[in-house]
């Protein structure tokens, strides 16, 4: 999941904006150019962006593209983590 602080402006619900579908594209994560299709669909910068995976290897491609990562073990730990990121508290009734 790739989000950007522009996506978290006007908060109101959890949803994304945009989909990269890897069989529409023809690439898959790994591959850096599948990020950079995220970020030009959003409108954003890799440094404006924060990609959640489970998976290092796509983690550490996005890393190095610039973008904030959070590793989603546990998906509590992984809004909280957000959250954090973002300046807004994701957890809140």
């Amino acid at each position: 999941m790739l989000v950007s602080e522009k996506s978290f402006k006007n908060w109101t619900a959890m949803s994304p904006t945009s989909f990269v579908e890897s069989c529409k594209v023809g690439l898959r994560k790994p591959d850096p150019r599948i990020y950079a299709i995220a970020c030009e669909r959003l409108a954003v910068s890799p440094s404006a962006s924060v990609f959640l995976d489970d998976i290092g290897g796509n983690l550490k491609v996005a890393r190095s593209l610039g973008m904030t990562t959070i590793k989603v073990g546990e998906p509590e730990a992984a809004l909280r983590e957000l959250g954090q990121v973002v300046g807004i508290d994701l957890l809140a009734s």
